[in-house]
């Protein structure tokens, strides 16, 4: 009777990883949407560096050099979507997450040896 309960439960595992990529897979619409209220972010951050600038908090240089790097954000969001087919996130996105540096040993950022 366990190795049934243990042969079912394995199959409906497997069957549940086979089947996750399909309900992950997002519509060309949501895609749109998805990018239109990026965009959306994008703009609202301009203005908050606006505000910032207008109340003194920082200066028109500061203000002009944040919102170029909200851009240049933006820009990079919309060309990896475009040659990856997805949205980056901290796990597909190729230039963050685990391993600065070296992942054997430490790297550089983590006072390693090497």
């Amino acid at each position: 009777m366990k190795k049934r309960l243990l042969v079912i439960l394995t199959l409906v595992f497997a069957l549940a990883l086979a089947a996750a990529p399909v309900y992950a897979a997002i519509t060309d619409q949501q895609k749109a949407d998805i990018d239109a209220l990026n965009k959306q972010i994008s703009e609202i951050r301009k203005q908050i560096v606006d505000k910032y600038a207008e109340a003194g908090e920082i200066t028109k240089a500061q203000a002009d050099a944040t919102k170029a790097n909200i851009d240049a954000g933006e820009q990079y969001r919309q060309q990896f979507s475009q040659q990856q087919g997805q949205i980056p996130t901290p796990g597909n996105d190729p230039g963050y997450g685990y391993g600065c540096g070296s992942s054997w040993g430490g790297g550089g950022y983590y006072g390693g040896m090497w």
